[in-house]
């Protein structure tokens, strides 16, 4: 039966979140009929049992006019022979609904027996429903308006508008390879989005997150038959089984705003332990809306050390402030057009050897990102220098009180110097200091002094070619710094320590 029912004061705000995790929903307008339950930790649609059908329908509008995005998490688990599958519809959001045709038509479009007389109608009011058929009834002439005479198994399919007995046009099928078997192990997800007229849909899981587009910018609005775009629209997750069958489960739903936010990620492919390293993120807003909630997140490898961050907008991107305590977090305010460009710096474990991994994506609490990549990374692979430098720092320290040109607050650090394959006779060791810093004028020393400091940065060296390195008979140096004062010097620790093999004439 056909009931108008919604005006804009009555319209769901967004973003629209349900878990169905918790054993119960926070929104009381949806409805479970047939075979839909809340199933502990989701909301299944069908258990893995023969002849099922199970509907949840949200019977509340919510806006079409800026765009909208459905992501959420899905289980499909069976026999050798899933079936049949389960759809994502919309309707009219001034209409209201009863389930959809039984079998292939997933819940949403009308069903014909083998004679062609329509034994189940289709919703009401429905303007398009994106199939995830397993079995392939869906793409058949028995599942509305159109279509194939043959099954079209694993395939994403999109049946248009139709009412009741009406309609529900075959407009377009892509086949998945490997279908929609999946787990809430793996990760697997689904995102739709209609965007002007033009529908998207991702299908991605734990091994690839960002997903393939097998629907990509389909044009919704302009397929033959198509009735005009609705103001609103209302939300349905229909499933069905047959004699082939599967547990259909969701969870996680999100329905939000839509914003294309790619982002990508540079880096060294290459270094050496003990070297300075810095990762540039890139990410942008293409729109169609602002996102001024943005989050960028990621994980900065514990071999880094000494870690900055620094974030520059542009074209009205704000940059909050953001943190590495904990891995990655960088709020930042994206308008449509704006971008911002990021750079995280740290310092390589001196003793490490291996591989670093920096990875980083960007989301948004309030937008739903549909950007073909929002996430990406980078891997390092590191090698242990032919000298590496490892600091023993004696704290606390002293006063220097004289002579009146050399007061400050001193530390002594004992610099120990390895070589690993090969007798090292050249070499130097630099490390970065706090403005003002110098090596003490006090301290005699054996080494060379090539920078000693007061621009921020210590070199020293080698004299001569009688202090080599042994691979298994360290050298140790001894390096006394003068700070302008104790809280100069913090913790003592020297930035961007490394040291390398030089060669003489």
């Amino acid at each position: 039966m056909t009931q108008r029912v919604a005006a804009a004061s009555q319209q769901v705000q967004f973003p629209i979140v349900e878990s169905f995790t918790q054993g119960t929903v926070t929104n009381p307008h949806w409805k479970l009929l047939g075979s839909a339950r809340l199933n502990g930790d989701s909301l299944e649609l069908t258990p893995n049992a023969p002849s099922q059908a199970g509907t949840a329908f949200l019977d509340e509008p919510f806006s079409s006019t800026l765009g909208v995005t459905i992501d959420f998490d899905y289980s499909c688990e069976g026999g050798d022979q899933l079936g049949d599958g389960f759809s994502v519809y919309v309707i009219d959001g001034e209409q209201t609904t009863q389930p959809g045709g039984i079998g292939g038509a997933l819940g949403y479009s009308f069903t014909r027996d083998t004679s062609g007389d329509i034994v189940a109608s289709g919703v009401t009011a429905g303007y398009v429903g994106i199939g995830f058929d397993n079995f392939g009834n869906f793409a058949t002439q028995h599942s509305g308006t159109g279509g194939d005479f043959t099954p079209q198994p694993n395939t994403v399919g999109v049946r248009g508008s139709g009412s009741l007995r009406q309609g529900f046009r075959w407009l377009t099928g892509v086949q998945v390879p490997g279908g929609f078997r999946g787990s809430w192990e793996n990760g697997s997800h689904i995102q739709i989005s209609i965007i002007d007229g033009r529908l998207t849909v991702r299908h991605a899981n734990q091994a690839n997150p960002n997903g393939t587009l097998p629907i990509d910018g389909f044009d919704l609005a302009g397929a033959d038959g198509q009735a005009r775009m609705p103001e609103t629209f209302k939300l349905g997750f229909a499933a069905g089984t047959g004699s082939a069958t599967a547990s259909h489960r969701i969870r996680n739903l999100t329905v939000a705003l839509p914003v294309n936010m790619p982002l990508g990620m540079s880096g060294p492919q290459t270094a050496k332990a003990g070297e300075r390293v810095s990762y540039t993120i890139g990410v942008q807003n293409l729109g169609p809306n602002d996102a001024p909630d943005a989050v960028v997140e990621g994980t900065v490898p514990a071999e880094l050390t000494d870690v900055e961050l620094t974030c520059q907008g542009e074209n009205g991107a704000v940059c909050r402030s953001g943190s590495v305590l904990d891995g990655l977090g960088l709020p930042i305010d994206l308008a449509r057009g704006s971008k911002a460009m990021i750079n995280l710096t740290g310092t390589i474990d001196p003793q490490f050897e291996g591989r670093l991994t920096c990875a980083s994506q960007v989301t948004s609490p309030s937008r739903a990102n549909t950007a073909g990549q929002y996430s990406d990374s980078v891997t390092t692979d590191v090698e242990l220098p032919p000298v590496t430098v490892t600091p023993v720092i004696n704290l606390p320290g002293w006063p220097q009180t004289w002579p009146p040109e050399a007061e400050g607050w001193v530390i002594s650090y004992e610099l120990t110097l390895a070589a690993h394959e090969q007798r090292v006779v050249w070499w130097e060791v630099l490390f970065d200091v706090p403005e003002r810093t110098r090596i003490n004028p006090q301290q005699s020393q054996w080494y060379e002094v090539v920078k000693d400091g007061t621009d921020g940065s210590v070199v020293i060296t080698t004299p001569d070619d009688s202090h080599t390195i042994e691979p298994g008979a360290p050298l140790t140096v001894a390096v006394q710094l003068l700070y302008p004062s104790q809280q100069d010097a913090g913790d003592g620790t020297l930035r961007s320590l490394r040291s390398i093999e030089v060669t003489r004439p």
